[in-house]
């Protein structure tokens, strides 16, 4: 619990989630004088269970228990990357603050070109890709169905050596954390086509909503652009029910008084895949969210949801 000069922050303990908060408690000590920020390092579902993603079945494996050290009064916040949020949040709380976002899209490791799209033209038939998310493999099997994607987890150093020792050919993975823990920068996979995860290359910091004094304490932290974009993908999210077992994105960028956003939804087998755009006042975020979504539903993802949700689980390759 935070006494009136010190602030308790729930994180993850891997090396980016770390590194994630000490952004943020940077941050507060410049903000206010005299404020003492202490991190308490919590491990989670996702952390202890090696499996799959999707053979986990279960949204949060990230964030349920850092988030329930705040529901407890344990910890005054917490930061999560904010793709990994569920669209409902813990009782009581609420995203209290979104920093700056950094860089949300993807990139190819491995490969050669100047641009992702042509890095993933370049891997050899039947080169193996590793990645652990539904989106990335249906979009994946949508540029090159001849590609194998593979099972890749562990933190980002893990996941960097195994292309590097050549466990994998190339591996897909956000920009923002790459560039958080100070790898060279790569070349993107365009966002409008190869949509990003909902929120992604974003924080979100979560207090408990009755706290006006850690709330006011975040104030300064927070970037209305990014909390507006996040606000309307997480609204998109909520719509389609997305969790790691549906492949869909989202992309919404501010700019002025504007928002302009790209939905995705996909099928594990790279077929049927399903884009639209919508642009409105940034006013309006959720609202923008919720639209695009219904949209895509309307065009074909509603059937294409059903039957999502009557097939087994994609076989996983393993590394």
């Amino acid at each position: 619990m935070r006494t009136s000069d010190r602030l308790v922050i729930a994180t993850r303990g891997s090396k980016l989630a770390r590194t994630q908060a000490e952004l943020v408690r940077s941050g507060l000590l410049e903000a206010h004088d005299g404020l003492a920020v202490d991190l308490l390092v919590v491990t989670t579902t996702g952390d202890r269970d090696a499996r799959p993603f999707a053979a986990i079945g279960a949204k949060g494996i990230f964030t349920s228990e850092v988030e329930r050290a705040v529901v407890e009064g344990r910890a005054d916040a917490a930061v999560h990357s904010a793709k990994d949020l569920t669209s409902e949040l813990g009782t009581d709380c609420v995203i209290a603050c979104v920093p700056p976002r950094a860089s949300a899209h993807d990139v190819v490791v491995g490969g050669t070109g100047a641009t992702g799209r042509e890095r993933i033209e370049s891997l050899p038939r039947d080169a193996r890709v590793g990645t652990s998310s539904m989106r990335r493999r249906a979009l994946l099997a949508e540029a090159r169905p001849d590609l194998e994607p593979v099972e890749l987890r562990g933190n980002l150093d893990t996941r960097m050596k195994k292309v590097g020792t050549g466990e994998v050919d190339a591996a897909i993975l956000a920009a923002a954390g790459l560039e958080r823990l100070g790898y060279d920068e790569l070349p993107d996979l365009e966002p409008t086509w190869w949509v990003p995860a909902p929120a992604q290359g974003a924080l979100a910091v979560e207090s408990r909503a009755d706290r006006d004094d850690v709330r006011a304490l975040l104030a300064p932290l927070h970037d209305p652009a990014a909390g507006a974009e996040v606000a309307c993908e997480r609204a998109f999210t909520a719509v389609l029910e997305g969790g790691c077992s549906v492949p869909l994105g989202c992309l919404a960028r501010a700019s002025g008084a504007d928002l302009h956003v790209v939905g995705f939804l996909g099928h594990p087998d790279g077929t049927g895949a399903l884009r639209d755009r919508i642009s409105g006042p940034v006013s309006h975020a959720e609202e923008l969210g919720r639209e695009l979504a219904q949209a895509l539903l309307d065009s074909g993802g509603a059937e294409l949801l059903d039957e999502l949700r009557d097939e087994p689980t994609p076989e996983v390759v393993e590394p």
